[in-house]
């Protein structure tokens, strides 16, 4: 067998193990080689190696364990480009496992998670399980409220432009579950999670694939506050049998920051019959929280029991990989071209809330579109220094170049120019190596911002200055000296 027989048949079984998102984020990028009897994976840059090196080479040994003969050539993990290859099609060996090789349905999702629940989960009122279709035969002049509410659905909020990942994979299952047949099975919906997570964007998504599939269906999105408001209007006009009509005549009611409504008695109250009105009729209804049903502070105790009636469910932070595609997809909506170690860069310090992350990616672009700039770690690092600086000091290539020439009494240019005289070029590969250990920027960035030298160079210089580390104390020294300079 040999490498290009080999890998095929890893990627497919490798598609089987992780994520999608962690699949093509990873391990779509490597590709393969052979050299002196060796078999060779390759990752394009340093950032990759690490994290493949760390997170996935396990998986990969042991595929090679499974997948190729006993006799197959070692296989080792480099820097470098090599061949590009697929993975094999559905004619996988047996050895791998065949049953997964299509990705599981909504329905399969859900199925599996509340079947890991069921052993501790308390059983709850069963949900309808009929699921009526919205009433079609409403007349025209009865539309222009419900068409109203609906419009206040963002049109950025759709599940064409949302990620998924492992925080929000089964809630978005369930989202989808609920457009196709709104007021079954999870009804009524209620997704939590901390602020900035991403549960108005999923909510509206249900709205707007609803009306897609049947655009005669009434929505209603509203906040907490616009509900209490609409109850403190009525009740200043004695309009509340309006009120009560105008909630009722919609399909699927989705009332975002249900805690808004806790301590005021008369909301609760009027909240209370209108949700019964939902559920008795096989409505959806949709709810989101900061916290649990029954941890909402001066909640009614009957409505915390119905919020819970239904499935509730949690939206997690996403994680590095989700946070990675999130501004990925920000920048393909925003038509610009975000650079693989930027996007590294900001995911890696700008963590738990999209809200925050999407902020940071809008600092950036318009630092780019004003500066005429890339979006590169450079211009990354500098727009986002204020917001990464409380956790982390943001250390930039040139902030090591100043350090390294005042410490060595040479200047920078003679860092980045042509000599190779001992005094120049040891300071120069110790610069290197403390770029490739304090930032995120991969093997040929560093090269290139060495003048433009190659990745070969570099690493030649991380090896040399780690070798003498090791065997000169006055190197270690240096190296350690360094390290509080540039960090304090």
């Amino acid at each position: 067998m040999t490498i290009a027989e080999f890998w095929p048949l890893c990627l497919q079984h490798l598609k089987q193990q992780l994520s999608t998102q962690q699949y093509s984020m990873w391990i779509a990028p490597l590709t393969v080689g052979e050299e002196n009897g060796q078999w060779l994976v390759y990752t394009p840059n340093n950032f990759l190696f690490g994290h493949v090196k760390k997170q996935f080479w396990p998986h990969i040994q042991a595929a090679k364990a499974e997948l190729a003969p006993a006799d197959a050539p070692d296989l080792a993990l480099k820097i470098g480009q090599g061949l590009r290859l697929e993975a094999a099609g559905n004619a996988a060996p047996a050895a791998v496992n065949t049953t997964a090789k299509q990705a599981p349905s909504a329905e399969q999702i859900i199925g599996k998670h509340l079947q890991a629940q069921s052993s501790s989960a308390t059983p709850a009122t069963p949900a309808p399980t009929a699921i009526p279709a919205p009433n079609a035969a409403v007349p025209d002049d009865n539309t222009t409220p419900a068409k109203r509410d609906a419009q206040r659905l963002s049109p950025e909020f759709t599940f064409d432009t949302l990620v998924v990942g492992k925080g929000n994979e089964v809630a978005v299952a369930v989202a989808r579950s609920i457009s196709e047949n709104p007021g079954g099975h999870y009804n009524p919906f209620f997704l939590y999670s901390s602020p900035g997570l991403g549960k108005t964007h999923l909510v509206q998504a249900i709205g707007h694939t609803l009306l897609q599939l049947q655009p005669k269906a009434k929505v209603a999105y509203i906040h907490g506050q616009d509900y209490l408001r609409s109850v403190m209007n009525a009740a200043r006009n004695n309009t509340f049998d309006a009120l009560k009509q105008k909630y009722k005549q919609y399909d699927l009611l989705i009332l975002d920051d249900v805690q808004f409504i806790a301590d005021k008695t008369r909301t609760m109250e009027e909240f209370f019959y209108l949700f019964n009105h939902f559920y008795n009729e096989r409505k959806q209804i949709i709810l989101t929280s900061d916290e649990l049903p029954e941890n909402i502070d001066g909640m009614d105790v009957r409505l915390k029991t119905r919020f819970s009636q239904g499935l509730t469910m949690r939206l997690e932070p996403p994680e590095f990989e989700m946070r990675v595609a999130i501004l990925q997809k920000k920048a393909q909506l925003a038509g610009v071209k975000l650079e693989e170690d930027a996007a590294f860069f900001i995911a890696k310090h700008i963590q738990g809330s999209v809200r925050y992350l999407e902020g940071a990616f809008k600092r950036v672009e318009a630092s780019s579109r004003f500066t005429g700039k890339p979006i590169n770690i450079d211009l990354a690092t500098h727009a986002l220094k204020d917001l990464v600086a409380s956790a982390y000091k943001v250390i930039t290539t040139e902030m090591i170049m100043e350090a390294v020439a005042g410490y060595y009494k040479i200047g920078i240019g003679d860092l980045t120019g042509k000599k190779r005289t001992r005094n120049i070029a040891r300071p120069r590969q110790m610069a290197m190596m403390l770029t490739k250990e304090l930032t995120s920027l991969s093997l040929p960035a560093i090269g290139s911002s060495f003048g433009g030298r190659d990745h070969t160079t570099v690493m030649h210089a991380v090896k040399t200055i780690a070798d003498l580390r090791k065997e000169s104390p006055d190197t270690e020294r240096d190296y350690q000296k360094l390290l509080i300079l540039i960090k304090n």
